[in-house]
């Protein structure tokens, strides 16, 4: 038989939150380019003023930052 190992919450937690308000992803979005999630709100007002990923500096997208974004 094959047994069950427990996760705690605590353990996913950094993997449903997000980076930029602290939060639990509301609209879960992903750059493209990097694959790194944040809110949705959170990433499109982000990218307004910057072109970079703000967690690994990646560049998302030269003019238009926000086709990168799914």
């Amino acid at each position: 038989m094959h047994g069950t190992t427990r996760i705690k919450i605590t353990e996913l937690n950094p993997h449903l939150m997000c980076a930029l308000c602290g939060g639990y992803f509301i609209d879960a979005t992903t750059i493209v380019e990097c694959l790194h999630s944040f809110c949705r709100t959170c990433i499109v007002r982000y990218l307004e003023s910057n072109k970079y990923c703000p967690m690994c500096d990646a560049q998302v997208h030269k003019t238009r930052p926000l086709l990168s974004i799914r």
